[in-house]
């Protein structure tokens, strides 16, 4: 579990590049930034829905959303939908997982729509990218796939055979903090 953003390992975790210079959410300079394309509800109620770069402090704290946060209020409704929960126990753990994740910078970069894995009734943390053809087929090979649920690979998964992705980044690796269960998602340019 990564110490400043749960949902992403240390190791994972990327800094907004050198293009954005303040916080578009409290515009302070010379800190640490994240890629968030989101919006904030500002203090007047007012919504600004330019924000892209914003700080730690802000992430924790701000009513801060994705841009296109339904796409994964959907995937974490359907799965919760398969769990054995109340209606009130299923409200309160979506409300609980849409919280976390947009209270989670924009990583991994998502090609078509975000779909971080769900399992034991929780967002896994994103542990990277492959480095490596290597490191692509061991996590291919051996990590659940996942596409708004855990699917079946399709046969042109099989990178050894059909060769690699045009990126290493449309391959994302995640894990389960309370399991130990491993998956990935491809989404390809």
């Amino acid at each position: 579990m990564g110490q400043l953003f749960e949902l992403i390992s240390d190791d994972a975790l990327e800094k907004q590049d050198a293009d954005y210079t303040e916080c578009h959410v409290c515009q302070k300079t010379g800190i640490d930034l994240y890629p968030y394309q989101g919006k904030v509800i500002l203090d007047d109620g007012t919504v600004d829905d330019d924000i892209y770069a914003v700080c730690n402090t802000c992430l924790k704290s701000k009513p801060l959303a994705h841009t296109c946060d339904f796409f994964y209020t959907e995937t974490v409704e359907k799965y919760l939908s398969t769990q054995s929960l109340t209606e009130p126990q299923r409200l309160e753990l979506k409300k609980q997982l849409v919280e976390k994740y947009n209270r989670t910078p924009d990583i991994p970069i998502w090609m078509q729509r975000p779909d971080l894995p769900l399992c034991c009734e929780d967002i896994t943390e994103f542990t990277g990218y492959p480095e490596s053809d290597e490191s692509l087929y061991e996590i291919s090979e051996n990590h659940l796939y996942w596409e708004g649920g855990i699917k079946e690979k399709s046969e042109y998964y099989d990178f050894r055979k059909y060769g690699s992705p045009e990126s290493f980044r449309e391959i994302a690796s995640f894990k389960c903090s309370h399991c130990g269960k491993k998956y990935f998602t491809f989404q390809f340019t």
